[in-house]
């Protein structure tokens, strides 16, 4: 279990707060580049660790996310004007630029005081069909994180946004449980199993024969790893999935070889409420959207970015599909994590646990992180922000020789992949060799 203090300290991430101060030393997603695509177009509302933000493409290109009432009387600039710049308020006519008053119209050109007044102004960059924001002290500001998909062309990259009804330690914690998978996402094994290989992942299949994995943690320089080690049927070959994280909430899923890759990440609107961003794609081919759609039930339009299920519906569980071999009653793995997740309520109360060995990488994790946030106070440097890291991680699936160490599982998989032949690359791989 876990302090009150400590779960309050992981969880709330307004600007005065620790996690909201080590958040706000990194780049993070703020929307979708679709949402702003239109020069001139309609500002939309972005909230995001808690703050109340407005984010526009000027009828330039131009793209500012600032805050979103006006300095003057409050009203929300969300409704303004969207001119060269800045966005105008439709109440007195004043004009909002990134950090500052550009005009104040009713005032007499006496009056310079509009344009002393500051309004909340933050960073951004384009990238990987995202709009991101660095909302720190501007000292501070690390470098843009070099994620390799960042730049793929939009036939290798699926990029979804989906709302979740928690705060986003909830999701985090998800992806972290290597166990959760042999029972939440079941019906893929049994009922459903061709919705994996549809998508290309027919690896998932691997992991269900040990629901019980053993779990390695360790720290890296981008925050932590962790591994999954599974027996097989051949005692001296074991199936090993690895998963990377970065600070501040990132993570690579485990995939198996020649198969499309995840990336995960999170939008802290505020305590309560998040968005996870799913970032599908592939370095080498076509991404099947349609069968990434299919395979994970997330797929969503805005400007809510929500799928039909929530708690007020059951998420729309079906009893019947249970009887019938699917363990949960519900079809998507992205909506069978939002069940559970969901389930807790907005915050779960951490002090109440009763944790295992199977919870191994979440007990690390949440130590790793509250030193972090002790190490922030202190002036140290912070994970993932070292200029050197190239940000060339691989999350992998496959078996392994029983005698290796789980980390040599990325090299095992990428040597196989570079085994196979041209004709071979785009064939199934659910016969793959075990790796020597």
């Amino acid at each position: 279990m876990l302090r009150h203090e400590d779960n309050m300290a992981l969880t709330q991430v307004g600007p005065e707060t620790p996690m909201g101060r080590f958040m706000r030393r990194y780049w993070i997603p703020a929307a979708k580049l679709e949402q702003i695509a239109e020069p001139g177009g309609a500002p939309i509302r972005v909230k995001l660790l808690g703050e109340a933000l407005v984010a526009f493409r000027d009828p330039n290109g131009k793209v500012g996310l600032i805050g979103e009432y006006c300095p003057h009387r409050g009203a929300s600039l969300v409704y303004g004007r969207n001119e060269e710049d800045g966005l105008r308020c439709l109440y007195h006519g004043w004009k909002m630029g990134c950090g500052y008053v550009l005009e104040s119209p009713p005032e007499p050109p006496t009056r310079t005081f509009a344009k002393k007044l500051q309004h909340v102004s933050y960073p951004v960059r384009e990238a990987g069909q995202l709009l991101w924001a660095y909302m720190g002290p501007p000292e501070l500001e690390p470098p843009f994180p070099k994620f390799p998909w960042l730049n793929l062309p939009e036939s290798q990259l699926l990029v979804v946004k989906m709302h979740q009804a928690s705060n986003y330690l909830q999701g985090v914690e998800g992806d972290l449980d290597p166990a959760h998978p042999n029972y939440l996402h079941r019906d893929f094994d049994l009922e459903d199993k061709e919705s994996w290989a549809g998508a290309g992942w027919e690896s998932i299949a691997h992991l269900m024969s040990d629901g019980a994995p053993v779990i390695h943690c360790e720290e890296t320089p981008y925050l932590m790893r962790v591994g999954a080690v599974r027996n097989t049927e051949k005692p001296d070959v074991h199936y090993v999935r690895s998963t990377e994280w970065i600070a501040p909430f990132y993570c690579y899923i485990a995939t198996g070889p020649r198969e499309s890759r995840l990336f995960k990440a999170w939008h802290p609107i505020d305590d309560h409420n998040c968005y996870t961003f799913y970032v599908h794609f592939d370095l080498e081919k076509p991404i099947d959207k349609e069968a990434a759609y299919s395979n994970w039930g997330h797929l969503t339009s805005p400007p809510e970015y929500k799928t039909p299920h929530s708690l007020a519906n059951m998420h729309l569980q079906d009893r019947e599909r249970m009887k019938r071999g699917n363990f949960s009653g519900v079809s998507g793995a992205a909506v069978q994590d939002r069940v559970v997740q969901e389930s807790m309520l907005p915050i779960v109360d951490r002090t109440k646990e009763h944790l295992g060995t199977s919870d191994k990488a979440v007990m690390f994790y949440r130590k790793l992180l509250l030193q972090k946030l002790k190490e922030m106070d202190e002036g140290k440097p912070l994970p993932g922000q070292d200029p050197s890291l190239d940000y060339n991680q691989r999350a992998c699936s496959f078996n392994l020789s029983a005698d290796k160490p789980w980390q040599a599982v990325v090299k095992a998989q990428e040597d196989y992949e570079r085994s196979l032949g041209v004709d071979e690359r785009h064939l199934s791989t659910a016969n793959a060799v075990m790796a020597q």
